[in-house]
């Protein structure tokens, strides 16, 4: 591995926090009853939690790894 790119778990993390608010995003838009809305608004938001939390390693990552050397 690489020491200088990001482990793929963590890309992982992200891309299926992305693929979880697209599916679940559209999902609602597609229905119409109160109680499934809710429900797909809810998956939505956990899959937004999986990109924030994915971004924030990705940050942490980045720090950890210093300045580039010369």
């Amino acid at each position: 591995m690489n020491p200088a790119r990001p482990p793929r778990s963590l890309i992982a993390l992200i891309l299926g926090g992305v693929a979880v608010v697209f599916v679940f995003v559209v999902a609602q838009l597609a229905t119409t009853d109160g109680l499934a809305q809710t429900i797909f608004v809810t998956l939505s938001a956990v899959g937004g939690l999986l990109v924030l939390v994915g971004v924030v390693l990705l940050v942490r990552f980045y720090q950890r790894q210093g300045p580039p050397e010369d």
